[in-house]
């Protein structure tokens, strides 16, 4: 497990990803323990938003609200940047660039 950070703005979004980093998460999310975790996850979401309707008087709702929110949020973010992850992974393993697929690019249905 990694120490936490000591900076004095350790939410400044510097992080990046090497390329070995990014090739084993994209590994990990392809695999079917992380769909499982993300059932899990987005369960609780659902959970926390039935005890936000569940609360008794308007403080108390607008607390669960904000935790609630939260937690939306970050789960948003994280799984947008899991796909990004992914996304570069396929790229990078596509092989574009190379002699044998010069130009081919990876479109998506819709627009091939």
């Amino acid at each position: 497990m990694l120490k936490p950070s000591t900076e004095p703005n350790m939410f400044k979004p510097t992080f990046t990803l090497d390329s070995r980093q990014l090739a084993v998460m994209a590994a990990a999310i392809r695999q079917e323990w992380f769909d499982i975790l993300q059932l899990i996850m987005e369960e609780e979401l659902r959970l926390m938003n039935i005890n936000m309707m569940n609360q008794g008087d308007d403080a108390q709702i607008l607390q669960a609200h904000r935790w609630s929110r939260g937690a939306s949020m970050f789960y948003s973010g994280v799984m947008d940047r899991l796909r990004e992850i992914t996304q570069v992974d396929t790229y990078n393993n596509s092989g574009i660039g190379t002699p044998e697929n010069p130009e081919t690019l990876p479109l998506p249905q819709e627009f091939e």
